[in-house]
This record gives C-alpha cells, sequence and structure tokens, in this order.
C-alpha cells in the first residue's frame, strides 16, 4: 500500500482561493450587469429626444394653451415704394442718389479709403460694417428711419448709428464737408443697390 499523503487543510484552502476571487468577481461583475441592463430599459411612455420634443413639451406644460406668434420677416428694399426708400431726405440729396453714376462708386471709395474698413465680401470681416446686403439691412437698422436716410446719415454722421460690435469713431466725422453732394448721392446710391444678395 503506497502511503497517503496529506495535504494540510491551509495549503488545500489557499490552493483554490484563486478561483474563489475569480468566481467572486465573475459573480459582482454578472450582478453589475443585470442591475445596468434592467436601469437601462426604455420607458415606452417617456418623451424620446425628437426635434419636436420642445414644443410637445411647452404644450404638455401649459394645458395646451399655447400661441406659436411666426417670427417677423423684415422687409426688404425691393417691397419698398421709392418714397419709403427716400423717406426723410432732402429733395436735393434725393435727386443726387436717384441720378447717380454708381459706376463711380470704387473710385469714390478708394478716394475716401472706405474700401480700408468696409468690404462687399460678407466673409471678409475688416473694421468697418459689411457692405453686403447694405441696402436691405439699412431698411430695418434704425426704425422709422428710410434706407437712404439711414446710408445718408451713416456717411455723414456716423456717431449717430453705430453698429454693434463695431469701434466707435473709426470712421472719419468729416465726410459732410470732404465728399461733393454727387459722391455722398453715389455712395448712397451703391449702397442701396446692394440689396437681395
Amino acid at each position: 500500500m503506497s502511503p497517503k499523503i496529506l495535504v494540510p487543510v491551509e495549503v488545500w484552502m489557499n490552493s483554490l482561493a484563486p478561483f474563489c476571487r475569480l468566481s467572486v468577481v465573475a459573480s459582482c461583475l454578472f450582478i453589475s450587469a443585470l442591475l445596468l441592463i434592467s436601469g437601462c430599459v426604455p420607458d415606452a411612455n417617456a418623451e424620446i429626444i425628437s426635434p419636436g420634443l420642445g414644443a410637445k413639451l411647452v404644450i404638455a406644460r401649459s394645458a395646451g394653451e399655447v400661441e406659436i406668434v411666426p417670427t417677423a420677416v423684415p422687409p426688404k428694399l425691393a417691397e419698398l415704394t421709392p418714397d419709403q426708400v427716400f423717406a426723410g431726405l432732402p429733395a436735393d440729396v434725393r435727386q443726387t442718389v436717384e441720378g447717380a453714376d454708381t459706376g463711380a462708386a470704387s473710385t469714390i471709395a478708394l478716394k475716401y479709403a472706405c474700401v480700408g474698413c468696409h468690404a462687399i465680401d460678407p466673409n471678409e470681416v475688416k473694421t468697418g460694417p459689411t457692405w453686403h446686403n447694405a441696402g436691405d439691412t439699412a431698411v430695418v437698422r434704425v426704425p422709422g428711419e428710410s434706407p437712404a436716410q439711414y446710408l445718408y446719415t451713416s456717411i455723414t454722421n456716423p456717431t449717430d448709428h453705430l453698429v454693434e460690435g463695431y469701434p466707435p469713431n473709426i470712421m472719419p466725422q468729416t465726410f459732410a464737408t470732404t465728399m461733393t453732394p454727387e459722391e455722398l448721392g453715389t455712395m448712397v446710391a451703391y449702397l442701396l443697390q446692394q440689396n437681395g444678395q
């Protein structure tokens, strides 16, 4: 008979320890996964994020009494009558603007260095506001003031109408006296032509 080798209990328990640890860790991971999965079960009655969710939530919270007001679309220069475009301008200035040769505007803009601060390209950022779509912008820039009057005043008294985001006192305050009436009329006419873009 061969002698029996007795393994002390401590040695035997220590040899099983890695298996016990592994089973404990596996059990913990399994339970965690079950809890995570059961917590992520979607609620069929819950609102799902969607493009219309905001409106649905507003209606739900207000007991269905919501008045939806459409966003006002500002008028365009092309929709105005000539009297609306030129309202407020002195008769001689209006006559000069209406009879202006806008082909000379680029020469005038270079002569008075306007192009150093203003650009027609809306993506070109300069010190002054863009001239892109200036005619349509002038329609709504100052409530109660015609587009031509706004542009004329912006050139002759630039501090009267500061466009938000642009520094004050950059534009010369002298154009009312240094530019001829024809040059002023040409620039206003040219800027009015920048519309519908």
